[in-house]
This record gives structure tokens, C-alpha cells and sequence, in this order.
């Protein structure tokens, strides 16, 4: 069976998202259920999501010296000044600001290559970068996020449960999944049963966003409309993102493939990672993880869009880009 078709198409992600919201507004009693269940779902998921990464290939990224350079300077410069830029239009209201920031500042690192493979993209190249990208991820976030959100109170959050919540719900997903990939690559029982759980990392980030949509929803009910304000500015950075991947790959000269790998770097975000941070601040900020759930089902359908939008435009394209 081909590869591409033991993966669920992306939109379940929304669909997971709406169906949690509904649920929540329907039975508010599971607003009640206990914040440690709602982590070991997400932690559950960010595992099964990690499967694919080669985590135990870390080498191999330097190999891509050129894709891995356009593809750091797209998520550590480029990227946060969009981000910095949109989450100004929200700065009034600090949920929408913070769940914004941590949203957009965290590249993927999951489900994007199978969906950038479909497109034609160098989905290879770019799974091989994905253990720098999630280092990168781990020391750049926490000071990027400081940076923009420091003159807004974010440093003044308290939240004394983060430093288990990371460690719960995205460090041991971490080490999980480079301990199962490690021994995988002398059990062939096992390395099949790693890519087929791999496999279901659609259906975990929407079971993950069904989960915390409908525990949290009822938590935030009065507030729930201002999600109406930060959604369309996911919209938008998706929409910028696309084309300025592409001319950030063409002005690097790198061939057709890598630049839409590129693009869908750029436009990707590991939604799935950061909410364990987002649910541990506090109860006052409950609609962060919410504000985190709503770009997840966002880019899940903008992926779908890119998935046709960025072969037609990159294969029009001529010169270096069109050569491979």
C-alpha cells in the first residue's frame, strides 16, 4: 500500500476542533474534567506525531546545508517578524496575544512532511531537518516569546505548573519517541509498528483538539467571540507565508522541490507541541490553548489549499526554480 495513503487528510484536524467546541457547549459538565487527563491526551499525541521525525538522525541534517539555512532564517527571522507584526492587531487582550505568539513561533515538525510529500516537495530533505528545527524550537521559543510579549505582562504570568507540563507533555513525548525510533532500527517488528503509529498522527492531533476543545470550551464560554478576532489573522499569516517561502527559496537558489518544502515550512506550525505550554497558564488565560486549538484547525485547511496552491505556482516559475 502507498505510503500516502495510510495518512488521514489534514482537515480532520479542524473537524476534531469544531466537533471538541460543540461537545463542550452541549455538556459543560466536562469543563470539570481534570487538567492532568487533558496533558496525557496531548502528550499521547505530540508522541505518536514524533514517531515519523528521524530523531535518530541528527546528523543527517547538515548534509542539507542550503534548505537547512533558508529554512532557519525563514523560522527565526522572517517568521517572528510577521508574528510580531499581526500580534499587534490583538495587543488589547492578552489570551488572544499570547496564544497567538506561541502559535506562530513554533515550526512544525509532524504531520507537514507527508502533506508537503503529496505536493511534490522534497519531503525527505525536509523530515531530515526536523530534529534541529525542534532544537531550535526549544532554545529560541522561550526568548522570542519574552521579546515580543515582555511590554504586555507576559514575563508576569504566573504559572508554577509549567515546568512539569513541559516536562510531561512535551519533553517525555520527546524522549519517548527517540527511544522507541533508537531500538526500532534493530527489531523490524518494531520499526513496523513505528511507522504505522506514525501513520495515525492526523488522527491524534484531532482526537488531541477534540479533547481540549471540549474541556475548555465550557471554561470560556462568555469569551469565546473574541476567537473570531485572532482566526482570521491565522488566515492571514498563511497567506504571506506561501509566497514569501517561495521568493525566500528562489533568491537562495534552491531547486523546486526544496522550495516548496521551504513554503510549507514557513506556512506549518507545531500547534500540537506548544499546547502543553498553553495549558499551563492559568485559569485566567484559559482561552489560550483554545486560541492554539483555533490555529490548529485553521492550518490543517490552509495545508490543504497549499497542498494544490504551491506546485501550480512553483511549476509556472522559471529559470533555477524550475530545474530539479
Amino acid at each position: 500500500m502507498p505510503r500516502s495513503r495510510l495518512y488521514a487528510p489534514l482537515p480532520l484536524i479542524a473537524v476534531g476542533a469544531v466537533a471538541g467546541g460543540a461537545l463542550g457547549m452541549l455538556v459543560p459538565e466536562l469543563g470539570t474534567t481534570p487538567d492532568a487527563l487533558v496533558l496525557a491526551v496531548v502528550a499521547l499525541a505530540a508522541l505518536i506525531v514524533l514517531l515519523p521525525v528521524p530523531l535518530v538522525s541528527f546528523g543527517r541534517a547538515v548534509l542539507e546545508r542550503e534548505l537547512l539555512l533558508a529554512v532557519l532564517g525563514l523560522a527565526l527571522v522572517v517568521a517572528p517578524l510577521l508574528v510580531f507584526v499581526l500580534s499587534r492587531v490583538v495587543v488589547t487582550d492578552p489570551d488572544l496575544q499570547f496564544g497567538l505568539i506561541l502559535a506562530l513561533l513554533a515550526p512544525a515538525v509532524g504531520v507537514v512532511v507527508e502533506i508537503a510529500r503529496r505536493a511534490g516537495a522534497a519531503a525527505e530533505q525536509l523530515a531530515s531537518l526536523a530534529p534541529l528545527v525542534l532544537l531550535s524550537q526549544a532554545v529560541t521559543l522561550p526568548g522570542l516569546m519574552a521579546l515580543m510579549g515582555a511590554r504586555d505582562g507576559i514575563l508576569t504570568v504566573e504559572a508554577p505548573s509549567l515546568p512539569l507540563t513541559i516536562g510531561a507533555g512535551i519533553l517525555l513525548p520527546v524522549l519517548a519517541a527517540f527511544l522507541l525510533q533508537r531500538a526500532a532500527l534493530r527489531r523490524p517488528r518494531l520499526a513496523t509498528a513505528v511507522r504505522r503509529g506514525g501513520a495515525a498522527a492526523v488522527p491524534a492531533t484531532a482526537l488531541a483538539a477534540l479533547v481540549v476543545a471540549a474541556v475548555l470550551v465550557p471554561r470560556s464560554l462568555e469569551r469565546l467571540p473574541l476567537l473570531q478576532e485572532v482566526a482570521p489573522l491565522f488566515g492571514v499569516y498563511l497567506i504571506l507565508m506561501a509566497p514569501i517561502g517561495i521568493l525566500v527559496g528562489t533568491a537562495a537558489g534552491l531547486r523546486i522541490g526544496q522550495v516548496r518544502a521551504l513554503a510549507f515550512s514557513g506556512g506549518a506550525r507545531s500547534g500540537l507541541l506548544v499546547l502543553p505550554i498553553a495549558l499551563a497558564f492559568p485559569a485566567d488565560f484559559s482561552l489560550v490553548p483554545l486560541v492554539i486549538v483555533t490555529w490548529m484547525a485553521v492550518e490543517s485547511i490552509g495545508l490543504a489549499v497549499y497542498r494544490f496552491v504551491i506546485p501550480s505556482v512553483t511549476q509556472q516559475s522559471k529559470g533555477p526554480l524550475a530545474q530539479d
